[in-house]
């Protein structure tokens, strides 16, 4: 058999990129050759908003929509030493209920969903297959076959493929954790991390919602001295419960996973009385929760996508998005490499930089969310360590300050963000978790200046609207700036305003006209985030 694009695994990851290839680019070939046969259950049910996106490019968000999944409206924390609660809402207005099922629009654009998985991927792996891709369930790939650093054909144990070999142009591993072809040339993976996590999980049916309002609901994340537990609403009377502890301790406790499972729930009275009047359905799974990162994520016709790149910790609840924020990236990558409109090595390295610092990103800042469990001297240390690893020399104390205001950002999205989340959510999360009040460094001058000092200007990708976008950008040590979408404006504004409200007050005119609903409120938190991002990676000085 002979396509041109061969994908392994039909997941979240392997699904978006072939729907994604069907919109952008209908003539290719695409097939998608999957293990196991849909559904089949599988953990990671919580999304972030940007994957609702991704979904509605593919054209899938009304499939999605009309399952009925709950609405994620966001998440109550109880973390580190703090003992309340901490409400994080995607919402800047109260959710309004209404009739379902719904559209891509208004609130609905600023949420998500919590998932059935076994539900959800298969809605995904059928819309690819509606689009016109081959989709091959129960044909696992037994064998990458290779030449230097090409793959000349997988070897698929399939009853539709008598011989058993398929070749393509292009070929993505989609395969997980298995990395069919990340293993097939020795592609090393690192963990960038010292958490050494275990996860254990089950399905509940009928337990009580998390504040429900209608059809939206929050997941709950919430730290105990020896792990933390996570409950996710994900259909009208399905729950997800899960644990996480360190392996070390698994070890040392000397309790079985059921044993441990049980100890947590029991322990944790924000979760008991929910689960009063439910039933287990008693499919206990564990597995290990490492996060690792690949060493390279391309080759001359391959990429990997989802988690045979990496993966991190889920406590920010990334996964799914990570994966098909990849797979986007590869989609638009292998359109561009069709088109030849651009240099074929510097759209693959351009994805490899990209999508590994993207992960890198999370889990760095799963590392700090699991420090602010500790003292706070240990979390202090350990920013500096973080801020190091990012490019910059920084004693613990500006550390600390430069993780609170935002750290690093996303240069293939119109915000300042860490991981998914943006700056300014997060600054209000930590606050809540530490006890202090994160400040805007901006607000403390009177006038910006924009600092270029020791950069090189270079052409970088962002990709968005179907394609990758070459964009001008200035490169210091490890950190750049996009001068690209609200980065651009802030640019414009700082080289011709030193004026801090003037600098503000231009971007805020710029950013509402581009905002779909004008709303001026958010763009000025726009332009603070922007800011406030730029200075604290040193690209603004104040005076």
């Amino acid at each position: 058999m002979n396509c041109d694009v061969a994908i392994i695994g039909g997941g979240p990851s392997g699904s978006t990129v072939a729907s994604l290839l069907k919109v952008l680019r209908p003539e290719l070939d695409v097939a998608i050759f999957e293990a196991a046969r849909f559904p089949r259950e599988h953990v990671g049910e919580s999304l972030l908003p940007v994957a609702c996106t991704i979904i509605n490019e593919m054209g899938c968000w009304a499939k999605v929509e009309a399952e009925g999944f709950p609405i994620k409206l966001g998440a109550l924390y109880r973390w580190g030493l703090t003992p309340d609660l901490v409400r994080f809402t995607f919402l800047h207005d109260e959710f309004e209920n209404r009739k379902r099922p719904g559209k891509f629009a208004g609130q609905r654009l600023n949420t998500t969903w919590q998932v059935d998985r076994s539900i959800f991927d298969e809605v995904l792996l059928k819309h690819a297959e509606c689009l016109g891709c081959h989709v091959f369930q129960e044909s696992p790939v037994i064998k990458v076959n290779t030449n230097g650093d090409s793959v000349t054909g997988l070897e698929v144990k399939s009853a539709s493929i008598p011989d058993g070999i398929v070749t393509a142009r292009h070929y993505i591993d989609a395969s997980g954790v298995r990395g069919m072809i990340r293993r097939a040339f020795g592609v090393e993976t690192e963990s960038p991390t010292n958490l050494r996590n275990i996860a254990i999980w089950d399905y509940w049916q009928d337990a009580e919602w998390i504040d429900r309002k209608g059809e939206g609901t929050f997941i709950r994340v919430l730290s105990l001295d020896w792990g933390w537990l996570w409950f996710i609403t994900i259909g009208e009377t399905r729950t997800s419960v899960g644990l996480v502890t360190s392996a070390e301790y698994y070890k040392q406790s000397g309790h079985s996973t059921e044993e441990l499972y049980v100890k947590a729930i029991s322990e944790e009275p924000h979760i008991g009385p929910l689960l009063a009047n439910a039933k287990r359905e008693n499919i206990l799974q564990a597995d290990k929760d490492w996060s690792y990162l690949s060493s390279r994520l391309v080759g001359e016709n391959w990429f990997l996508a989802g988690d045979s790149c990496g993966f991190a910790d889920p406590i920010l609840s990334a996964g799914i998005t990570l994966a098909m924020t990849g797979a986007r990236r590869v989609a638009y990558s292998i359109k561009e490499l069709e088109s030849q409109s651009l240099d074929a090595d510097w759209v693959r390295s351009e994805y490899n930089r990209t999508h590994r610092a993207n992960i890198k990103s999370h889990i760095r800042f799963a590392d700090y969310w699991y420090r602010t469990n500790k003292k706070f001297t240990d979390l202090v240390d350990y920013c500096a360590e973080i801020a190091k690893d990012s490019g910059l020399e920084l004693e613990p104390d500006a550390a600390f300050r430069w993780i609170g205001t935002g750290g690093f950002t996303d240069d293939c999205s119109d915000e300042p963000m860490i991981g998914t989340y943006t700056l300014s959510a997060v600054k209000s999360i930590i606050g809540q978790f530490t006890g202090e009040t994160p400040e805007w460094q901006i607000l403390k001058f009177k006038r910006l200046r924009l600092n270029l000092e020791g950069a090189t200007r270079m052409q970088t990708a962002t990709y968005r609207d179907g394609g990758i976008k070459v964009k001008e950008s200035y490169v210091r040590d490890e950190s750049s700036l996009v001068v690209d979408a609200f980065y651009r404006h802030a640019y414009m504004a700082l080289s011709t305003e030193s004026d801090l409200n003037k600098v503000i007050g231009l971007m805020k005119k710029w950013i509402t006209a581009r905002l779909p609903d004008h709303n001026e409120k958010q763009a000025t938190m726009v332009s603070f985030e922007i800011l406030e991002a730029m200075y604290v990676q040193g690209w603004i000085e104040g005076s």
